[in-house]
């Protein structure tokens, strides 16, 4: 069996296994279990799945219900199958069909089944109209042993895929947006509960036609999360120019432009704060007339009603592009719109006691705590710097008991640098990795090896898949500050 690169915790197995043993989102074909209909007997459907998402996921416990939402009413029956996500070693679990309510757009109540492993899984939805028609969305649930109170998330925002202003920070780093992965790359070690990402995804602001290429590059980057992301959409991510309007292509690969989600008893508005018409962003190449916040009015209705639904929530947090702290107007071209709708946002956020806003857009780190509120902006993770002492990184949050304990990697508010957490590969069995920060962390690695029993050096075992004759061994281990330490496991 060839050599592999092991790259966090996702394994990227040989050519000739991919080709063998693919995801069910690739091929499209399980053989299915337990008398289940296999995809190979199916036909892709004309319908989508509108919840749960890649970029909205659905974070479940096994053995717990969650509703599932499709744009599809027109059939007699339906089914639901999750499968592992870009794994060498496929799972594929049918879920337990609760029920349905038909309409416009169809709830459909799914359950965990309590066996299933806790990964990241792909979801399909299969639908009998006669014959059988099926939908997948990649990297949609997430299914964990219990969510409590005590979770770590990361903070990462301004990816700016297609941006070329990182050149002048990095340029062998910049080409093949090898910082944005690289970023991944070490989220996928640290192995945070989930990803809160506050937008400029992409650039959009350099030549025609440009969203056709950063959008789809985008979205094939975000499938390389092997945890849960949630996304916001920024300013770059919603211009108009080149007869093409960036907040299309967002619904499109990512669905609403702004919504909510929970984490048990932890909740999340994750906001649109460049909520303009059309006009206002509209630009012709650099040239953009206006890239402030903005929250509308219907947008705005929606947050206060949502908080207010979820007054009870142990923890509050919001995510948006810009701190509605600061004013924006100096990011328009004749510097004449500010950013509307901040000072009412302000007033929510202290009347409905939101713990943190997590925010990005100015390209360094800042923190302020205003009326018991921690509003905490990261730095990018691969464009231009705005401050003397910023540099490439994202923030890794730990929660304990809903209660937000840590946020900065150094006083009094910076953000995790990149590139200080390394791995590399001596064989399928043996990697070794380097930290380079001055704080302990945690990793997180998957070793795919033949079936049998292993031993692990300098690590534990978390779980342990099996199938087509491979197993995933899963691997936790504890690295000190500015250290090295090589894992491998052994037959036993």
């Amino acid at each position: 069996m060839p050599s592999m690169e092991l790259t966090g915790k996702v394994v990227v197995a040989a050519l000739f296994l991919t080709l063998l043993y693919p995801p069910s989102l690739v091929m499209g074909t399980g053989e299915g279990k337990d008398g289940d209909i296999s995809l190979a007997q199916m036909m892709e459907g004309d319908f989508s799945i509108l919840y749960p998402r890649c970029s909205d996921p659905a974070i479940v416990e096994k053995g717990a219900e969650f509703d599932i939402i499709i744009d599809d009413s027109d059939f007699v029956d339906v089914m639901a199958m999750i499968s592992t996500a870009y794994e060498p070693v496929v799972d594929e679990i049918y879920l337990e069909i609760e029920g349905y309510e038909k309409g416009e757009e169809t709830v459909i109540h799914a359950k965990i089944p309590s066996s299933t492993p806790p990964e990241l899984y792909n979801l399909t939805i299969i639908v009998d109209k006669g014959e059988n028609y099926y939908v997948t969305e990649p990297r949609a649930v997430s299914v964990m042993d219990e969510i409590d109170g005590n979770f770590t998330f990361v903070h990462i925002t301004d990816f700016h895929i297609g941006d070329i202003r990182g050149f002048k920070e990095n340029p062998r780093e910049t080409i093949g947006w090898k910082a944005a992965k690289k970023c991944v790359e070490e989220i996928n070690l640290l192995h945070p509960d989930f990803v809160v990402m506050t937008g400029d995804v992409v650039f959009g602001q350099l030549y025609p036609f440009e969203y056709s290429i950063e959008y789809p590059e985008f979205y094939r980057i975000l499938q390389t999360f092997d945890v849960p992301t949630f996304i916001c959409p920024g300013n770059h991510d919603g211009y108009v120019q080149t007869f093409q309007d960036g907040f299309v292509f967002w619904q499109k690969y990512f669905g609403p432009l702004y919504y909510s989600f929970d984490y048990g008893k932890a909740h999340f508005v994750m906001a649109n704060s460049y909520d303009w018409p059309w006009i206002t962003r509209f630009g012709i190449s650099y040239l953009v007339f206006n890239w402030g916040g903005s929250i509308g009015e219907e947008q705005m209705s929606w947050i206060e009603n949502d908080l207010r639904e979820n007054s009870d929530a142990k923890m509050k947090a919001i995510g948006l592009h810009h701190n509605p702290l600061w004013d924006t107007r100096n990011d328009s071209l004749f510097r004449i719109h500010g950013y509307v709708g901040r000072e009412k946002l302000l007033s929510i956020i202290e009347e409905y006691g939101v713990d943190a806003v997590l925010a990005g857009h100015v390209h360094y780190d800042d923190v302020t705590i205003k009326n018991g509120t921690i509003y905490i902006t990261a730095t990018t993770a691969s464009s231009s710097l705005s401050s003397d002492d910023a540099y490439w990184g994202y923030r890794l949050i730990d929660v304990r008991n809903y209660s937000i304990v840590s946020y900065n990697y150094k006083e009094p508010k910076f953000s995790l640098p990149s590139y200080r957490i390394n791995i590399s590969c001596e064989s399928e069995a043996k990697a070794v990795v380097r930290n380079d920060l001055d704080m302990g962390i945690t990793i997180h690695l998957t070793f795919l090896v033949e079936e049998g029993n292993y031993k692990v050096h300098g690590g534990d075992v978390e779980m342990v898949r099996e199938g087509n004759g491979y197993s995933e061994v899963y691997v936790v281990a504890s690295l000190e500050k500015n250290s090295e330490k090589e894992i491998y496991i052994e037959s036993i």
